[in-house]
């Protein structure tokens, strides 16, 4: 008797396990696959990527996105153009927050700009430009302080040696939520640049941080902010969904060229920190 009941359990046990699994296969080969397809043919409306709020005038047709370029985050005498200390930084990262920011990936940003998300009122994203120590050993502990994102575009001529960031350290940036992409290898203007050297700084940088990091690199960032049509198409063909510049704007327009994004230099002071987010001196 407790032979048969041991054999109906071992029974109904294995029928169970059996409905779990072709339920887990279920959702993996045909339930999330079809959320993605769902997903990916979406198309929001322009009123629908962003809501309106109070002292940020809506522009139809646009987003309304500061992106961030730092370079080191370090306290220098003289203080130059590069430089933010880590205390102005750190300001600069509370404003955001007390002042209602919601700081987003990059990729959030692409993905609106294409119409496929839609974004908060107040959307910031932050770029560190180069892969500096100083980036690591100080701009991180705020960037994690105020629950913050970033993107790092990085080159690869830079990673391991003396003032650069490390492998080690980029893998624990990445793996608390950071962004990485692409700053070329060596850091040359690619605005005149051949097409064999252009070539190579843009796949060879691309192939070097997705093999040691295990990531796509989607996205560039061109050295010294220089690049021409053909850049453009050769960023392109590398493979890139997207590459950013240094012109100044706050407004995105939906048809705007994706591989020129605006971003904001900033600098080592609170008054014109909050004049470039507000767009008040573009």
């Amino acid at each position: 008797m407790v032979a048969k009941v041991l054999k109906v359990i071992l029974i109904t046990l294995a029928v169970f396990i059996l409905l779990v699994d072709a339920f887990i296969l279920l959702l993996k080969f045909w339930w999330f696959p079809k959320q993605e397809r769902d997903l990916a043919n979406i198309v929001l409306e322009d009123d629908k990527i962003q809501p309106t709020t109070l002292n940020i005038p809506k522009k139809f047709g646009y987003v309304y996105c500061p992106i961030l370029l730092y370079h080191h985050i370090a306290k220098v005498e003289p203080q130059d153009s590069y430089s933010v200390s880590p205390e102005i930084f750190d300001q600069q990262m509370k404003w955001l927050l007390d002042n209602g920011y919601k700081v987003i990936k990059f990729d959030d940003y692409y993905r609106a700009m294409n119409k496929k998300r839609s974004l908060p009122a107040k959307p910031v994203v932050i770029t560190f430009d180069d892969g500096d120590h100083d980036q690591y050993a100080s701009g991180f502990p705020i960037l994690q302080k105020y629950g913050f994102s970033a993107m790092f575009f990085l080159k690869i001529n830079n990673i391991g040696k003396s003032g650069g960031l490390s492998w080690q350290e980029i893998k624990k940036m990445r793996d608390a939520g950071m962004e990485i992409g692409s700053h070329s290898v060596n850091h040359d203007s690619m605005s005149k640049m051949d097409l064999e050297t252009m070539r190579h700084e843009l796949t060879d940088s691309k192939k070097t941080l997705a093999q040691n990091l295990g990531i796509d690199v989607n996205y560039f960032a061109y050295p010294g902010g220089a690049f021409s049509a053909t850049t453009e198409t050769e960023t392109k063909t590398a493979g890139y969904l997207s590459a950013v510049s240094t012109k100044h704007e706050v407004y995105h327009k939906f048809s705007q060229d994706l591989f020129a994004v605006p971003r904001i230099h900033i600098d080592d002071e609170m008054p014109t920190f909050v004049d470039w987010i507000q767009g008040k001196n573009l």
